[in-house]
């Protein structure tokens, strides 16, 4: 078979097949007929973590990669299988395909792709829906039989597919959709749902009887029914909720049912979702269950969803990727395809760049990239500005590193850390703060740190500039440690032996 456009599709022959009983045409009871698509249009707790599952997966980007080594791969990202994923086709968007492909997978587990040919080599990709299509076959399928609308019926060779399904131990060609495992339980929630309905319909709104005394006037049929025919009309309804019944000749009312308390309506419901998260292996804290979440354990348990919840689903599908679609590649050449799951379990910009420092032992931006980061312009006329620094160390820690610090450089911090711990030193500790002349330092140090630049090839107005920017953040961090009380000159005299 061979589409010739999004428009119209060329068929191959229209055999006459019996569809088959498989799972996702079954009844939640005998009394019923919801298919699982039913189920997720009525039953909040399924819908709640089938749509948790498909909006994450389809939050993740999935990227190509061709494999250059153990230890380096290099991004395909003109690869033609990223751009059939990345555009499907001209009415889907990526993320519309992963997700449905996911609300498919989570329904009925089990999921169609169609390709759709075009002259040019490339291919459209359309989500074809779990029921309306099922397999011929036993261990590999033969052919595909899609049911249109109409109830036309069209065979598909697996080579126009790319399907995505479970395991079922009864058929390896179809998925055991968990819907099925969760059948008792779902039953049992729509029926407490229906009573819960009709509980609240009831006519007085509390089932029980009332009792007339022995001694009261006999009632003759007709009494009965008019006196029947009162309470209906005055108690009954919405809008008789909480009125106060006044009963006559000494009756009494005797409630004959469980209060909503007492049957736990909302335990029930909870219990469901529970149930129903646990057969998807979603985390609870991750769908609103919070009875025992606190913020350590709900940071751990984001984790585990990315690791041991959505990991395997994704793994799943980026390999049936890889194994339908990429054959239909011209460039297959150790390429592979993996879902950028790292890019959600990062933590935030000052953990990730904390421990990225710590690995790496120095700053891993120059001074314009964090300045863009702030949307704040670049120093254009500072060559620094677009430079990385050398390692930290001491209280000079933004400054050690620039590539001009060599071991001149080194011993000019030196000599103004020692001069400036010889004029402190005969002042009291408490007072060597407020003695610490900020610009008379800076003046000092900038002037030894000048010609040093210079002899770098810089002009003597951006090596003026550097300089003085340089004197001024070793001297702030020295005051610093002076007010915290810290002896700054001792740390200062080991990092720059250290860079030296």
């Amino acid at each position: 078979m061979i589409v010739q456009s999004f428009g119209t599709l060329a068929l191959r022959e229209t055999p006459s097949y019996s569809t088959p009983t498989y799972g996702y045409g079954a009844s939640l009871n005998q009394a019923s007929a919801a298919t699982y698509a039913a189920l997720y249009r009525t039953q909040p707790e399924v819908r709640t973590v089938i749509d948790f599952l498909a909006r994450n997966v389809a939050q993740i980007g999935l990227h190509t990669f061709r494999r250059v080594s153990d230890t380096d791969r290099q991004r395909l990202a003109d690869h033609q299988i990223q751009q059939w994923t990345d555009k499907p086709n001209p009415a889907t968007t990526r993320y519309r395909l992963f997700e449905t492909l996911m609300q498919d997978y989570g329904i009925y587990y089990n999921a169609y792709w169609l390709k759709l040919r075009f002259s040019t080599g490339a291919i459209g990709l359309v989500r074809v829906p779990s029921e309306s299509i099922y397999p011929v076959g036993w261990l590999l399928p033969d052919h595909y039989v899609w049911t249109w609308p109409d109830g036309t019926q069209q065979a598909l060779p697996p080579s126009e597919l790319v399907v995505f399904h479970g395991f079922d131990p009864c058929d390896p060609l179809m998925g055991l959709s968990p819907l099925e495992t969760l059948r008792q339980l779902l039953c049992e929630t729509q029926e407490a749902n229906s009573y819960r309905q009709q509980y609240w319909r009831n006519a007085s709104r509390h089932e029980g009887i009332i009792e007339r005394p022995l001694t009261a006037p006999k009632w003759n049929p007709e009494l009965r029914a008019k006196w029947r025919e009162q309470w209906q009309e005055r108690f009954a309804g919405a809008a008789n909720a909480g009125m106060t019944p006044v009963l006559e000749d000494g009756m009494t009312f005797k409630p004959m049912s469980y209060s909503a308390k007492d049957s736990e309506f909302t335990d029930t419901r909870k219990l469901s979702r529970e149930e129903v998260a646990r057969a998807y292996h979603v985390p609870l804290p991750m769908v609103g269950i919070l009875d025992h979440a606190t913020f350590s354990n709900i940071k751990e348990q984001h984790k585990q969803l990315y690791q041991d919840c959505l990991g395997p689903w994704l793994k799943q599908i980026s390999e049936e990727i890889e194994r339908q679609l990429l054959i239909e590649c011209s460039d297959q050449q150790n390429v592979y395809l993996e879902f950028n799951i790292n890019e959600k379990l990062s933590g935030s910009f000052e953990e990730t760049s904390s421990s990225i420092a710590t690995l790496v032992g120095r700053p891993i931006m120059t001074a314009n990239e964090g300045r863009a980061r702030l949307n704040l312009p670049g120093m254009k006329n500072d060559p620094t500005a677009d430079q990385l620094a050398q390692q930290q160390g001491g209280p000079s820690s933004t400054t050690t590193g620039s590539p001009s610090f060599s071991n001149g450089a080194v011993a000019v911090l030196r000599r103004n850390w020692m001069r400036q711990r010889a004029r402190l030193e005969r002042i009291d500790v408490g007072e060597k703060a407020a003695a610490f002349d900020v610009a008379r330092y800076d003046h000092e140090l900038a002037d030894d740190l000048e010609p040093i630049y210079l002899a770098l090839g810089m002009d003597r107005t951006a090596a003026a500039r550097a300089a003085a920017a340089i004197a001024h953040t070793v001297n702030t961090d020295t005051l610093q440690l002076l007010v915290d009380g810290q002896d700054p000159f001792a740390a200062a005299r080991e990092a720059a032996l250290y860079a030296e």
